[in-house]
């Protein structure tokens, strides 16, 4: 995801280290998807990568933060591209090109680990929403997001952190990328509509002027 950063190359150890977490992040929602979350083991995991279970928890410190990668991935660069004061984008902007690199990368994938990654989510909800420790650790990633973005808005607004027109706009903004998402993944089609739909939402959140992006 690009919002206008600018990165440093990373060294090869970084390269290889981002490598080993794609490949666990794949292979765990694989497995998770034909196994089931339960039937699933740490050492099931590794061996898919031909790791050790010691070394998968160098990455991972459980099960549930591998499960819930996927979707927990972006939350810290978004994080800190929003908290950079001296950032010229804002914050609505970054959401809409946020959503849209997210939904192009969906459907039309640029490596073949994401669409296998991407067929697996199809199944996701089969097997997250029959663990309690799961359906609680989402609803914890999707509240800091909201928490991220409802603070970003209000900073742009010029107004107070608390400011409940801010955290309602970024409530629904969180859940409408959620259900978007889910809409999407059940029909199995459609795929352009992903990136209309999506932007659609960030649209009807955004009809109050004070947070119309440019």
């Amino acid at each position: 995801m690009d919002l206008g950063t600018v990165r440093a190359i990373p060294s090869l150890r970084e390269r290889k280290k981002a490598k080993t977490r794609a490949a666990l992040i794949e292979a765990s929602q694989r497995l998770f998807a034909r196994q089931g979350y339960t039937g699933t083991t740490l050492e099931d995991i590794s061996a898919e990568v031909d790791i050790t279970t010691q070394t998968l928890l160098r990455y991972f410190d459980s099960k549930a933060q591998l499960a819930l990668a996927p979707l927990a991935g972006h939350l810290g660069e978004i994080e800190r591209f929003l908290q950079d004061e001296n950032r010229t984008v804002d914050t609505l902007s970054a959401w809409r090109r946020y959503l849209q690199r997210e939904a192009e990368e969906a459907t039309n994938p640029s490596e073949s680990t994401i669409a296998t990654y991407v067929a697996n989510l199809r199944a996701y909800d089969a097997w997250t929403d029959k663990d309690p420790l799961l359906v609680a650790r989402l609803s914890g990633v999707e509240r800091e997001l909201q928490e991220i973005l409802a603070k970003a808005l209000a900073r742009d607004a010029g107004v107070g952190s608390d400011d409940l027109h801010s955290t309602l706009v970024a409530a629904l903004l969180v859940a409408g990328r959620r259900t978007i998402w889910d809409r999407w993944l059940a029909r199995s089609c459609d795929t352009d509509s992903l990136v209309d739909d999506q932007l659609a939402v960030v649209d009807y959140a955004v009809g109050s002027r004070r947070f119309r992006a440019e």
